[in-house]
């Protein structure tokens, strides 16, 4: 995307989505990394504030972030190549307008005991060679992964114990569950898992509707960690067995 823009402080972009699940797949994808790199017809200073305002069509509300210009470099004559950082969003009013319309879509359509938010966040295993994931989207009954590679580890089964980790503002965020099923190819072209949590206790819970919200989510960048089978070099699971 080439953009043409005015040198003035703050810059604002209006930027359109067709619903509110990807607007909030894009928010968590796009601030999570903790930047973006965007083309424009002019350099401009290092300093520069962005508000990029994201809104869903037919929803009134739109969801403020802020970002700041770290560089401008130019690729071509006349382009340029800026590398911005995100701020999360600190308004709220907007994000909790598509999140009620997330779950008011779930509870009209039904098939799911839990509304699933499409939160996309980096995931990582300690394993070696293991591949990158990244959280498609995650409910109170579990979460699904896809696979940024060409397949599915050949350990990753249904039925493998499975843990999930994510540092949070109110503590470190700790569920187990078990893969529910795996499959090499979906709509994506990506491998992808589905999960599929045990029951939690109150003080997981309470975390977890931070994360789902979005309102215990830290500075970025924003990382989760994953385990697969009973790996005893984990102290976490170790600690569980114990």
């Amino acid at each position: 995307m080439l953009l043409s823009l005015a040198v003035a402080d703050p810059v604002r972009l209006k930027v359109p989505f067709e619903t509110p699940e990807a607007l909030i797949a894009e928010v968590s994808r796009s601030v999570g990394r903790g930047g973006v790199r965007i083309e424009s017809k002019r350099s401009l200073p290092v300093g520069t504030r962005f508000v990029f305002e994201l809104y869903a069509r037919g929803l009134p509300q739109s969801v403020e972030v802020f970002g700041t210009v770290l560089s401008a470099a130019e690729t071509h004559p006349g382009t340029y190549l800026l590398q911005i950082r995100y701020d999360p969003p600190m308004v709220r009013d907007g994000l909790e307008v598509m999140l009620a319309k997330i779950l008011a879509s779930s509870a009209t359509t039904g098939g799911r005991k839990t509304a699933r938010i499409p939160l996309q966040v980096r995931a990582v295993e300690s394993r070696g060679g293991s591949p990158v994931y990244r959280v498609r989207d995650i409910s109170e009954g579990g979460l699904g992964l896809d696979v940024e590679g060409n397949a599915i580890p050949p350990y990753v089964t249904p039925g493998i114990a499975f843990l999930f980790r994510m540092k949070l503002r109110t503590g470190q965020l700790e569920i187990s569950g078990i893969v529910n099923w795996v499959a090499q190819h979906v709509t994506s072209d990506m491998p992808a898992i589905g999960v599929i949590f045990h029951a939690m206790t109150p003080d997981q819970k309470a975390q977890l509707d931070g994360l789902l919200t979005l309102s215990a989510l830290t500075a970025p960048p924003w990382i989760a960690r994953v385990t697969f089978g009973e790996d005893q070099s984990n102290p976490i699971i170790k600690k569980r067995r114990s």
